[in-house]
């Protein structure tokens, strides 16, 4: 498999077809990122009716199946080693959000913690997922 040009990780970007998944994701993945951000800013700003804010999150909800899809896009049209990287690290993000959020609930209920926002875990399984794909593409040399 042909392997051109330099990634962030060390190593190959891939094929042209994995710099071309690769654009996919990260603008679709950037441009429901924007729609949500600018979204809770003009919901927190109370510049929507309720019902307009509802209506609203259409674009942000159609915006992250668009991302959704070119992830999945990308996993079906890269190498063996890439997806396995990518598979692990959605493993390991998946499985610390599962038990860190769990563990949270027994904590909360006995009174040890407080109530917590949940973008909190979620930012804390990107962090995980990004740390994941990070050490895959170190272990195995990409």
């Amino acid at each position: 498999m042909e392997q051109t040009g330099r990634s962030w990780f060390r190593g190959h970007c891939g094929t042209e077809r994995d710099r071309i998944n690769q654009r996919r994701m990260v603008i679709s993945g950037m441009s429901w990122m924007g729609a949500w951000l600018a979204l809770i800013y003009v919901i927190g700003r109370g510049w929507l009716s309720a019902f307009a804010a509802t209506a609203a999150s259409v674009v942000p909800l159609a915006l992250g199946v668009g991302m959704i899809v070119a992830y999945r896009r990308y996993l079906g049209e890269t190498d063996e080693l890439r997806r396995k990287i990518e598979v692990d690290a959605l493993a390991l993000a998946f499985g610390v959000g599962l038990v860190g959020a769990f563990s949270y609930v027994l904590l909360e209920r006995a009174g040890a913690v407080v109530r917590a926002d949940p973008m909190q875990l979620v930012m804390f399984m990107v962090a995980t997922y990004v740390i994941g794909v990070v050490l895959g593409h170190r272990r195995y040399g990409r």
